[in-house]
C-alpha cells in the first residue's frame, strides 16, 4: 500500500521511496560531501543524509560507474588518487606512533645471596629457596614430614 513518499509492506516496515529528483539530490550531497571531507563510508554518509542503507549503495554505484567518486574497500573517495594519499598518510601516522621502552620492573630485579644483581628467574626462585632454609621454615616441614621430635626439641 503507497501513501505519500512510503512504502508500508505486510509486518508494518515503512520504507521512504525517494523521487528521482530527491535521489539526484542525495547524489550532489553524496558528492560535495566526498570532497569536503576527503573520504566517507557509506555508513557516514546514511546518517548525514538521510538515506538508507540499500539506497545509498544504489547510488554510490551511481556515481561511481559516472566517475564522480572513487570506491574501495575504505569507503568513498574523491579519486583513487585521494585513496592513495589517505592511505599513505594512515601507514606515516602508525610508523609514527612512538614506541614505549621497554620498562623494567624493580620488583623483578634481585640482588642475590651472593651479592649479585639480576633480573628474577622464576626458575631459580631465590625468595622460596632463601624461605625453605629458614630455621622457621624447616621446623614446619619437619612437622608436617612427620617428624616431630625434631619440632619438640
Amino acid at each position: 500500500m503507497i501513501s505519500g513518499h512510503e512504502v508500508i509492506f505486510k509486518g508494518g516496515l515503512v520504507a521512504k521511496v525517494f523521487t528521482q529528483e530527491e535521489r539526484e539530490k542525495i547524489k550532489w550531497q553524496v558528492v560535495e560531501l566526498v570532497r569536503q571531507s576527503g573520504r566517507e563510508t557509506l555508513r557516514q554518509l546514511e546518517a548525514k543524509t538521510g538515506a538508507t542503507r540499500y539506497l545509498m549503495s544504489v547510488l554510490a554505484r551511481e556515481l561511481v560507474a559516472s566517475g564522480d567518486v572513487y570506491n574501495s574497500g575504505y569507503g568513498l573517495f574523491p579519486s583513487e588518487q585521494a585513496r592513495k594519499d589517505w592511505q599513505n598518510a594512515r601507514k606515516k601516522l602508525s610508523r609514527a606512533k612512538v614506541k614505549k621502552p621497554a620498562v623494567v620492573d624493580p620488583d623483578l630485579i634481585w640482588s642475590s645471596p651472593d651479592g649479585e644483581i639480576r633480573r628474577y628467574d622464576s626458575r631459580l626462585n631465590i625468595i622460596c629457596r632463601e624461605c625453605r632454609k629458614s630455621e622457621v621454615m624447616q621446623r614446619i616441614l619437619a612437622f608436617y614430614q612427620g617428624n616431630f621430635q625434631d619440632v619438640a626439641q
